[in-house]
């Protein structure tokens, strides 16, 4: 299907040019001369091109093929001043300079482009730097140096072996990790002995204990590979696990949560204490006491308007009660 489509465009290529050359040879007869009158009258018909076409050759193919050679690698992101961005915005225009060469034929077309692609703050240096956009007096190398400089100083390499060192995997995928791992390793300057160990101590426990059955590879390389496959296998495990032995539900969990919400404790004040005996009275008989009870009367009295517990009769007794009993004056 491919091919047919690709042969139909190179003949209809083919018979454009054929009819644009006659058509070319035409016009550069004079106005009355006779080979211009036998010119227009042998211009062909168009010929219509069947199906069932030959597979279409090298060279018909060639004639297609210019139309995707034109794509070319998108533009940078725009450069604001961030530190940790400015080796990859530099890195993203090196690209296109070595893609298109001949869109940028000098050093001056270069730290054009590169200005035009900046934003913010390194936006605002490069308007204090140069005062005019058709000379910038500095080759492309020199402007290269001062942008580094300002907005990409040379790491501290004490800094970046100190945060590879505290780097741990936590919860993240090995996968996940091993990126951030190589992000760190590469500023860092060690030697892959150092790596290889520094990367083995950030590792989670789980994947100690299984690299502690197996041979160490002998590259770092290898090394991050061997764990990412290791941990893809126990998190494969892990979720074949929980597919096939669901977390069982008990009886004491489904009483639990069926169970009623426990009822809020009615304050001590609407409950009337226990009073088995009244001062200078007989015992309530119980139908006295579940009346005063219903009536909302208070239990040592009778009365309304107050509950048993600050019932003022009830306290001056046990006031008298709680009274150590008067001794006799001595005789004169």
């Amino acid at each position: 299907m491919h091919d047919s489509a690709l042969q139909e465009l190179a003949n209809r290529q083919a018979e454009t040019n054929s009819r644009l050359e006659e058509l070319i040879t035409f016009l550069r007869q004079p106005p009355n001369s006779p080979a211009s009158a036998s010119a227009a009258s042998t211009t062909p018909a168009p010929v219509s091109v069947p199906p069932s076409a030959p597979p279409a050759s090298t060279g018909s193919v060639s004639t297609v093929q210019p139309m995707f050679s034109q794509l070319r690698p998108l533009n940078p992101e725009r450069f604001s001043g961030e530190r940790s961005k400015c080796r990859g915005f530099l890195l993203q225009c090196s690209i296109l300079f070595n893609y298109s060469p001949e869109s940028f034929p000098h050093d001056n077309a270069k730290i054009s482009f590169i200005i035009s692609q900046l934003s913010g703050q390194a936006l605002s240096w490069a308007e204090s730097r140069f005062s005019s956009s058709l000379t910038y007096g500095c080759t492309f190398d020199e402007f290269i140096k001062e942008f580094k400089m300002i907005f990409s100083p040379d790491a501290d390499k004490t800094s970046d072996s100190r945060d590879l060192w505290i780097l741990k995997q936590g919860q993240r995928t090995v996968s996940e990790f091993a990126v951030d791992f190589r992000i760190k390793a590469a500023a860092s300057g060690w030697n892959p002995s150092a790596l290889k160990s520094a990367y083995f101590h950030a590792l989670s426990e789980q994947i100690k204990d299984e690299l502690a059955t197996l041979d160490e590879p002998a590259t770092l390389d290898e090394f991050i590979n061997l764990t990412i496959r290791l941990d893809n296998r126990i998190r494969s495990r892990e979720r074949e696990r929980r597919r096939r032995d669901p977390p069982i539900r008990t009886f004491s969990s489904v009483r639990l949560s069926n169970a009623p919400p426990t009822p809020t404790p009615t304050p001590q004040n609407n409950l009337p204490e226990p009073e088995p005996m009244q001062v200078g009275h007989a015992r309530l008989t119980p139908e006295e006491r579940q009346r005063r009870l219903k009536s909302r009367l208070c239990v040592y009295c009778g009365e309304s308007g107050h509950f048993i517990s600050n019932c003022g009769l009830r306290l001056n007794a046990q006031v008298r009660q709680s009274r150590p009993p008067s001794r006799a004056a001595p005789p004169p």
